[in-house]
């Protein structure tokens, strides 16, 4: 269930946003000292997965994710890094209030703070999903 909503928020990604943009997901890895991978990666992560109610063997949790754009500062050109911000706020579009399933809505969230290490740049946006695991 936790990847199948991720690769549903991957391809509403793919879809929404800029034709050429680069998606990775949670075991993606975005290596920026290879040459051949674009300066500007936007990445789907899982963040955490928050407890709520229990009734039985049905637990209701909070699914949250950071969508992350990633820049290699140093190799970006000025288009890249003025199309990185585009993605990062087209990102954030496509997302808010998109339901994954009917009534299942992403609702906007607490991210991680910008990132700088010196050479890559991360911007994030986070969201949850309502979500409920079954036991046998």
């Amino acid at each position: 269930m936790i990847f199948d909503h991720e690769a549903a928020i991957l391809a509403r990604l793919a879809a929404q946003c800029a034709p050429g943009s680069r998606f990775a997901g949670t075991f993606d890895v975005v290596d920026f000292t290879d040459a051949a991978i674009t300066p500007v990666v936007c990445q789907v992560t899982v963040a955490r997965i928050t407890p709520g109610d229990q009734t039985g063997k049905t637990a209701r949790v909070q699914l949250a994710w950071h969508v992350s754009v990633y820049v290699d500062i140093h190799r970006a050109s000025p288009e890249q890094k003025t199309a990185a911000g585009a993605l990062l706020s087209a990102a954030a579009a496509a997302l808010v209030g998109y339901e994954i399933e009917p009534g299942r809505g992403l609702q906007l969230a607490d991210s991680p703070e910008t990132g700088f290490d010196g050479r890559v740049l991360r911007l994030s946006v986070g969201f949850t999903l309502p979500a409920y695991f079954v036991g046998h």
